[in-house]
């Protein structure tokens, strides 16, 4: 297991309504959908629950921007190797920072779907 840290870049971002098998998950189980640079593209309500983030709360795009700084190094070459090698699957232990500005410790698990047509790496959370 490894965990996560964090950095920020500014910008809006604007949940989009999912692919259709995304949305054959269940809605109440937190997701983020990221691409290969770490951008999350998607982020159901239950994640922005979890996350801590109010309806109308700009969630930063940049998902390292929330992964602590002790965690950071262990989520980035993760998802490196996923990128690069392939590597289906990762579970961190890890700290996020949620849309309160405080640390929150989660369980991740993300799984590599980027040789599907919407390529995009799933990471599920639940909250600690």
């Amino acid at each position: 297991m490894s965990a996560m840290s964090t950095q920020s870049v500014p910008a809006v971002f604007r949940p989009d309504r999912g692919s259709a098998s995304e949305t054959k998950e269940s809605p109440h189980t937190p997701m983020l959908y990221l691409d290969r640079s770490g951008t999350i593209q998607r982020a159901n309500e239950s994640a922005r629950r979890a996350l801590e983030y109010g309806i109308n709360d700009t969630l930063e795009p940049c998902f390292f921007s929330h992964v602590h700084g002790r965690n950071l190094h262990r989520v980035m070459r993760d998802l490196a190797h996923m990128v690069s090698h392939r590597t289906q699957r990762t579970r961190w232990l890890l700290r996020l920072r949620t849309g309160n500005g405080r640390w929150r410790w989660y369980r991740a698990m993300a799984r590599n779907h980027l040789d599907r047509a919407n390529a995009r790496i799933r990471v599920q959370l639940r909250p600690l």
